[in-house]
């Protein structure tokens, strides 16, 4: 073997591979930023059920199974009392039926009585008490958990017990082998239905230009939606067959493993055939929808290997929410019913569980189907631009590569397109896109920690040494002064009008909208209102608003409305900038819950940095907004603000948005310099 021959072609292709720019977001912005942030989300989303789980106290019921047992009854239900955060009694017994229904918990039944109750002279074994519950339930799964801890601490370890303890499930077997499916199967089908339609999408996008024969396709009298419809129905019936045969295999295996759950789950666990095949009905348009979307990404590539190099952050991207749905617990209804991936997840376990309502499914086949729709027309236009398919891509701008694909508008070549010269240095999407990974690669690893450790010092540390930090080290690095990075230059007086107007109002119109569409729990409210406003009044409400108002406003601004902002609106229009930096603000607060308010609160800021020409008012805005939901904890008035209901809740957010409206009237059109040409475009 030759060394210097094996280092040379070593050389040759990491060169290649290090020039592919989709190569390396997938090997290297992936592990680094996207995985450890859907790593968060799902810790957040298993975390607060399981928080919410032991902040619901259980329903448990006291009966007597024998004459006279009055005295043991009433021990009991003393004990649960003295245990009010985890038990709730009722007065009036209870029976298994009432465990069935769901009207309890669990039920304590006093079997025999205990030594205490027949004399203290008397000798006898320990009484008998039966802990009936339902398996199938979590609330009830805990409910017998908690029982048991209590029985097992009422005696000290040197005295006999009063009572032995036995647990008895009242759910019938099929309904255990359905529960165990539930947590497997819906994942199964989408998984499994992705994987099926992966290669096949490759192979008749990309593969068909490797092959040389797309050309002979495109020539064809055929019209191209008839073409990528033959072809998104060809991956269907692939992944449809993968899914099918995995659902299958997945419920035999699942017969002869089911042992391997261990525990009382494992015991005489029988599979309900016919609800595990009711999941197929959800097999057909899930494999539509993926293949639809999987083609319409492939289309885009040149090749096969930069077809696995997008299509790998679609799988992985599609995968997660249906992830997030079945380990955080989330019920059919809402909002849930219309998200991808996450509604035929959440319709898959209800099918099995038998809880599935007629009208919840036909909402989620309809959206997957119109979603699937929607990107098989995505694909047919793509096919049909055959400029597209040929020119070079690379050099087209956001609005003109969106012009040609939906509009099939023609755009000047990227050479004639009139535009102010970028000086050197001078901020661009690549640099927006790698000040961003940095950011969010020591968020994960630098910044949370030291939040964790210490919430008061680390959030300065994190504010002003971390992002205000990074953006003066990225301005040392491409050689500019920090004020043109971050667009520092004295505002309109119509502009900080504007941005006082949107900071005072900001808060009741993003907050409204976000309770209407996907209300945080209250768990979630109650744990940011104690890191805002401590219950032991540790930290005055002036020192809150100079670490959590003060401080964000000139650090956050600075980067994100600064080398972000900036870099993506060099490439971009000022709107798709604006989208896309409030989108990764809203990724960087890494709080599904905060993520669609910190979004479009984002993407107003954003608006506001570019209207007026200058980061200033955008700050001012940022203040505001983050001082009014402070003085709101501080002052216990956020509670009736979130509680309003019906005109009172309209009235608000009318009135605010009239104020926002106004406010947005003030800054459009402010940007300093924009008679002269530039300052206000140039961002």
């Amino acid at each position: 073997m030759n060394a210097t021959s094996i280092g040379l072609v070593y050389a040759k292709e990491m060169r290649e591979t290090l020039r592919d720019r989709r190569t390396l977001m997938v090997i290297i912005l992936f592990p680094l930023a996207v995985y450890p942030l859907v790593s968060l989300i799902l810790a957040q989303a298993v975390s607060r059920r399981e928080a919410r789980g032991e902040a619901t106290p259980s329903r448990v019921g006291v009966a007597i199974a024998y004459p006279g047992g009055v005295d043991d009854a009433a021990l009991l239900r003393t004990r649960l009392a003295q245990s009010p955060k985890e038990f709730v009694t009722t007065s009036h017994g209870g029976t298994p039926a009432d465990v069935e229904a769901d009207r309890l918990d669990a039920l304590v039944e006093v079997l025999t009585p205990s030594p205490s109750a027949a004399g203290p002279a008397a000798r006898k074994p320990p009484g008998a008490l039966r802990l009936v519950y339902d398996e199938t339930r979590d609330p009830s799964t805990r409910a017998r958990e908690r029982l048991e801890r209590l029985f097992g601490s009422m005696y000290p370890g040197n005295c006999a017990p009063a009572f032995t303890v036995q647990a008895a499930s009242i759910a019938p077997q099929a309904k255990v082998g359905g529960y165990i499916l539930s947590k497997i199967l819906p994942l199964v089908v989408v998984v499994m239905v992705m994987l099926g339609a992966f290669y096949p999408a490759v192979d008749i996008t990309a593969g068909e230009r490797e092959r040389g024969t797309l050309e002979t396709i495109l020539s064809s009298p055929i019209d191209r939606m008839d073409l990528l419809a033959g072809k998104v129905l060809a991956v269907t019936t692939l992944a449809t067959l993968t899914g099918v045969l995995n659902i299958l295999s997945m419920s035999l295996t699942l017969v002869e493993g089911i042992h391997l759950f261990g525990g009382r789950q494992a015991l005489g666990a029988t599979i309900p055939w016919t609800r595990a095949g009711a999941t197929l009905l959800m097999v057909i348009p899930s494999a539509f929808l993926f293949a639809s979307v999987m083609i319409a990404v492939g289309a885009m590539a040149r090749g096969f290997k930069e077809a696995q190099n997008l299509l790998t952050p679609v799988y992985f991207l599609c995968f997660t929410p249906s992830l997030i749905a079945g380990l955080g617990d989330y019920q059919l209804h809402g909002v849930a019913a219309l998200i991808p991936a996450v509604n035929v997840t959440l319709l898959a376990r209800d099918l099995v569980l038998g809880q599935a309502h007629l009208a919840s499914a036909a909402v989620v086949i309809g959206a997957t189907l119109f979603y699937g729709w929607l990107a098989l027309t995505l694909a047919a236009r793509l096919y049909d631009s055959e400029r597209l398919l040929y020119a070079d891509e690379s050099r087209l701008s956001l609005g003109a590569w969106l012009g040609r694909l939906l509009l099939q508008r023609e755009s000047p070549p990227p050479h004639a397109r009139p535009g102010p010269a970028l000086p050197p240095g001078a901020p661009n999407a690549a640099h927006a896109a790698a000040v961003f990974a940095v950011a969010f690669i020591l968020l994960f690893f630098v910044f949370i920690p030291l939040q964790k450790r210490a919430l008061v010092s680390g959030l300065l540390i994190s504010e002003w040494a971390g992002m205000l930090g990074l953006v003066v080290v990225y301005a040392r690095a491409v050689s500019l002064p920090l004020r043109d990075v971050l667009a520092l230059r004295r505002p309109a007086p119509r502009a900080l009008l504007g941005a006082a107007l949107i900071g005072v109002s900001a808060w009741a119109v993003v907050g409204t909208i976000s309770n209407w569409i996907a209300p945080a729990p209250t768990e979630v409210v109650e744990e940011l209102r104690r890191v805002v406003a401590p219950a032991d009044q540790s930290r005055g409400i002036f020192f809150t608003v100079l670490i959590m108002a003060v401080t964000p406003a000139i650090c956050e601004e600075a980067l994100f409305r600064g080398p972000i902002l900036r870099g993506l609106a060099a490439r971009f229009s000022p709107r798709a900038a604006a989208i896309m930096t409030g989108l990764l603000f809203g990724l960087y607060h890494v709080d599904v819950w905060r993520l669609l308010p910190t979004s479009a609160l984002g993407v107003v800021l954003s608006l506001i940095a570019l209207g007026s020409g200058s980061i200033v008012p955008a700050m001012v805005a940022h203040l505001l907004n983050n001082s009014c939901l402070i003085i709101l904890a501080h002052q216990h008035w956020d509670d009736a603000a979130t509680n309003l209901k019906g005109p009172a809740q309209a009235g608000l957010f009318v009135l605010a948005a009239l104020v926002m409206i106004l406010g947005a009237i003030l800054v459009r059109g402010s940007g300093v310099g924009a008679g002269s040409g530039g300052a206000k475009h140039r961002l």
